[in-house]
């Protein structure tokens, strides 16, 4: 597959706002119409991430939310009758770029029946890719103390400021302890045997797992230098190749050039469930979970214990991913729509595909901007006539499916 794994970059651009105070600071105390309740909101799925509709100022938007954000998020320019000014901070994206931003409070708004003021969000520069939604909600919903539970196959979320709500099916239920940090809950995953690594449950990244590189060095080096070599061998035996590129597209701007290790895990374990045969890359940023988790159960998220509870679709202890790698990303160089990253094991590699290739055309319509390349059609299965230039500013023909 050609264009499945460029969805891998776009994951990206809803990076986890790890912000500390410059005059504003983080502060999940806005106003709630209702109190002891339970309210069942309608939400949907859509390219891998969780969305919810919301009424604001008598019109229909469209919020996503995402468990990897400290608090709310909207883009520059968007237009909301209301938003109050608070001030600025300092706002690191998931590629630890770092700039100030302006801080709002958003209008009142309404989420099934209940009524949300006050809720604050910063503002960041509209990303290269155009988004689905009109603002973002974070994990500040649930550090206000409000309970959830998130089924994907009813497409419904419970909400509830009702600390037992849900204490049964908790106990039923495969748990595993979250620590907030930058406000954000990170819990403890196992990719490798007797190894242990921290990753950020982000529902805005739309792939299993990705893991940061610089952990899974020392996963290697730990077990060469202080375990059996068999041990080190058999991290060794789950990479499937490695490659130097850039993937992650942050709030300001792509990582920086570094190698990336593409790996095919026996095991992927989280507290005593367990997701087999994953297939997922190393990246700059921290290791993630992401929205995919929620195709094979529905999740409950647990403020006061700080605990996330997986209740499985298939009624046992693990489910196999068997997914497919990701083979090659595009980034934005100079507005263009450029080759990032790119396996060697993967179709467009074999058709001659390298990192640093700036796409010019497809079936000879130009792709002049980012923008144009993202929103462009191609057809499944069929052959796609691409013209690109190298590094060395050579032009090729290249033919490629979807």
């Amino acid at each position: 597959m050609f264009i499945k794994p460029f969805l891998l970059s776009l994951a990206c651009l809803i990076s986890p706002l790890m912000a500390m105070a410059q005059m504003h600071r983080y502060n999940p105390n806005f106003t709630l119409s209702e109190k002891d309740f339970c309210d069942t909101i309608p939400i949907a799925i859509d390219d891998g991430q969780l969305f919810v509709n919301v009424e604001m100022g008598g019109k229909a938007r469209r919020f996503l939310l995402d468990t990897g954000s400290s608090q709310g998020m909207i883009y520059e320019n968007t237009e909301m009758e209301g938003i109050v000014e608070l001030g600025n901070m300092i706002s690191h994206d998931a590629n630890n770029h770092a700039d100030t931003v302006k801080v709002v409070a958003l209008p009142p708004f309404r989420m099934g029946n209940l009524q949300i003021g006050h809720y604050v969000a910063t503002v960041l520069p509209r990303p290269a890719v155009r988004p689905k939604h009109d603002a973002i909600i974070g994990f500040d919903l649930f550090n206000r103390g409000l309970y959830a539970k998130i089924d994907t196959q009813k497409g419904i979320m419970v909400l509830t400021d009702r600390k037992k709500a849900f204490a049964e099916e908790e106990k039923a239920g495969f748990g595993v302890r979250y620590k907030l940090k930058w406000f954000v809950p990170y819990l403890l995953a196992s990719p490798f045997s007797n190894h242990v690594d921290e990753a950020l449950f982000d529902t805005g990244f739309k792939q299993l797992f990705t893991m940061n590189k610089g952990s899974f060095d020392k996963h290697v080096a730990s077990d060469l230098s202080h375990l059996s070599k068999s041990l080190g061998a058999d991290i060794e035996r789950q990479v499937e190749g490695r490659a130097k590129g850039q993937f992650a597209i942050g709030a300001f701007g792509a990582e920086k050039t570094d190698e990336v290790a593409f790996l095919r895990l026996d095991r992927l374990k989280c507290g005593n469930f367990s997701f087999l045969d994953v297939r997922c890359i190393t990246t700059q940023g921290a290791s993630k979970i992401g929205s995919p988790l929620l195709q094979y159960g529905s999740l409950i998220i647990n403020p006061t214990k700080k605990r996330l509870t997986l209740l499985p679709y298939n009624g046992t202890d693990s489910v196999t991913i068997a997914n497919e790698q990701m083979s090659v990303a595009f980034v934005p160089v100079n507005g263009r729509a450029t080759v990032g990253l790119i396996w060697e094991g993967s179709e467009a590699f074999k058709a001659g595909l390298r990192q640093g290739d700036t796409i010019l055309q497809i079936d000879d319509k130009p792709i002049l901007t980012f923008h144009d390349f993202t929103s462009f059609r191609f057809i499944k299965g069929h052959l796609h006539h691409f013209l690109v230039r190298d590094k060395e500013g050579k032009e090729k023909n290249l033919w490629m499916k979807r």
